[in-house]
């Protein structure tokens, strides 16, 4: 989705797509797509989330009603009607679009996608989820490691494109965005345009700048995986629309008329995922407070009580419209703490009443694992180096195992350093993580194992033509050479050679001589050659540090 000001929540969960869809583009293995469910059921479990989070946010509307009907009636009606709209745009893509999808792509239908043969393979997971007669609001959760057909896009193109369906949802986002743009418009909150996302005009472009519509850029030649993904961003996207809009008609009550009994200080943060060098965002509140009564609110980073806080570590910000926000600069990866508390006076007694609150997040920096398919080697004798990351988990959360071999951590993060052994024709190399303490295999490569390959024997240079007895003179001996082959400080020492000539008629040998530098006897045989004198460097043999012993091709010249 473009236009409109994003969310950092929304620019996560954008982020989470862009790096699923680029890892698709990449024709990567189906163990790979497999592993980046995790980023699609991430979307699922933070939009299930937010619609908890907007469900008590509606209770909290209705208690406010209840006590005073007369301030709160049109905004808490006005609310009601936002729910149902919202109901019903996201009961389409799921019962209209998502599932429809899924069907026609792996070719099945409604009734053996919830009713399988096989419940292990099941296409969905929480059909009570999807029971329109349970819930009024429903949601179809997919298993996208269960989906044959999650790397399909002609029958995806088809559906969105050719039967219009893109356009179709495109014509819902828009009279959606409208109707609740017109809603605030109504309850008197002017100019709300500029806060609401779900933009589908704007200018959007391919990788070669050709210009595209709204749906070509989001659905064209795009697999059901990546689809399912978008869909669910999109939802997100209404969600947050939704949960904004109720948030700013449930200002307008005016709740310092009332009165509580209990109040609690709460954290909202935009998303608890942050990428490294993005700021972790949050909201700080009092439930149903003056919108006009200022307060503080004092918190410190690393702790997660504040009574243990370092004073010279304590921040102080002040509210705005009810509401405290701040913003935390992120520079260290992994789990983040704070705790603060905020200072508020009670409206009878005039009393300050501490209210102390606290938070996590978790920070991974921006990356994606670009794994080749056609050159997946690792080579015998050597410490080959591999990088392995995976999006939102942090580098100290992946565990890296290898089948047959050793592995070991670099001296960077997420870099590691493998050996193979000699006869293994190929290893398979696999990344996992734990979730709620289950191991969850994030990917898994195999590799082909290779002896490195023969340098090539020359002297100064050349490997055979003509050079000048001065030139071969200094050269000094034969080295191996391994071109264009790179690879840290790996070398071949040279350990024999023979070198042999016709001079006169008769046939010359030097012998077997160690090592590759020039002898006594070999320099002789150079000064005493004459121009067009053939000099032949046979048996070399050289040695690498796997121990291997290696026959390199002869060195043929001519005295010039």
């Amino acid at each position: 989705m473009a236009g409109g000001k994003e969310t950092p929540r929304q620019k996560m969960i954008s982020m989470m797509y862009l790096v699923l869809t680029a890892l698709l583009a990449l024709n990567v293995s189906v163990d790979i797509l497999d592993a980046f469910a995790i980023v699609n059921d991430g979307i699922e479990t933070s939009n299930a989330s937010v619609e908890q989070k907007i469900k008590d946010y509606y209770i909290t509307f209705e208690q406010q009603y209840e006590k005073q009907p007369e301030k709160a009636a049109d905004y808490w009606n006005k609310a009601q009607e936002i729910r149902t709209k919202t109901d019903e745009i996201i009961n389409y893509i799921e019962s209209e679009i998502k599932l429809p999808l899924v069907m026609v792509t792996e070719d099945i239908t409604k009734e053996e996608i919830f009713n399988p043969k096989d419940e292990k393979n099941s296409l969905i997971r929480n059909k009570d989820k999807a029971d329109a007669s349970k819930n009024r609001r429903i949601s179809h959760e997919f298993e996208l490691k269960n989906i044959s057909a999650k790397d399909k896009y002609d029958a995806p193109t088809n559906f969105m494109i050719n039967e219009g369906k893109a356009t179709e949802l495109r014509n819902k986002l828009e009279d959606y965005r409208l109707y609740i743009i017109g809603s605030l418009q109504e309850a008197g909150i002017d100019n709300y345009g500029d806060k609401v996302g779900l933009r589908t005009d704007g200018d959007f472009y391919d990788a070669n700048n050709n210009k595209l519509s709204w749906e070509q850029k989001n659905f064209y030649h795009v697999i059901l995986a990546a689809d399912i993904a978008i869909l669910n961003k999109i939802i997100g996207e209404i969600q947050t629309t939704e949960f904004d809009a109720i948030s700013e008609l449930f200002k307008r009550i005016g709740a310092t008329d009332y009165k509580f009994n209990a109040l609690e200080a709460k954290v909202f943060p935009k998303t608890t995922y942050v990428l490294q060098g993005q700021d972790y965002e949050a909201d700080i509140f009092i439930a149903a407070s003056d919108t006009t009564r200022k307060f503080d609110a004092k918190f410190a980073r690393g702790i997660k009580d504040f009574s243990k806080a370092n004073s010279n570590a304590v921040q102080r910000v002040s509210s705005k419209n009810g509401v405290v926000s701040i913003k935390i600069p992120t520079t260290q990866e992994g789990e983040q703490n704070f705790a603060g508390v905020v200072e508020l006076a009670d409206p009878e007694t005039g009393e300050i009443v501490p209210y102390h609150f606290n938070a996590s997040y978790t920070v991974a920096p921006p990356s994606a694992t670009v794994a080749p398919t056609q050159m997946m080697i690792l080579y015998q004798g050597l410490k080959n180096p591999i990088s392995v990351s995976a999006p939102g988990i942090s580098n100290d959360k992946i565990d890296v195992e290898i089948s047959k071999g050793k592995i070991s951590k670099g001296n960077q993060a997420g870099l590691y350093l493998v050996e193979v052994n000699a006869g293994d024709k190929n290893v398979t190399i696999t990344a996992s993580t734990k979730v709620d303490g289950r191991k969850v295999v994030l990917g898994t490569h195999e590799f082909r194992v290779k002896r490195v390959p023969n340098p090539e024997a020359k002297i100064g240079s050349i490997s055979s033509g003509k050079i000048g007895k001065d030139e071969l003179l200094a050269s000094g001996g034969i080295i191996p050479d391994m071109g264009d082959f790179e690879f840290g400080d790996f070398q071949y020492n040279i350990v024999s050679y023979t070198l042999a000539t016709i001079s006169g008629g008769d046939y010359k040998t030097s012998g077997t001589i160690k090592g590759g530098r020039f002898n006594q006897e070999v320099n002789e045989m150079v000064r005493s050659a004459k121009k067009g004198q053939k000099l032949f460097f046979e048996n070399i043999q050289a040695k690498g540090p796997d121990g291997a012993i290696r026959t390199l091709n002869p060195i043929n010249i001519e005295i010039k």
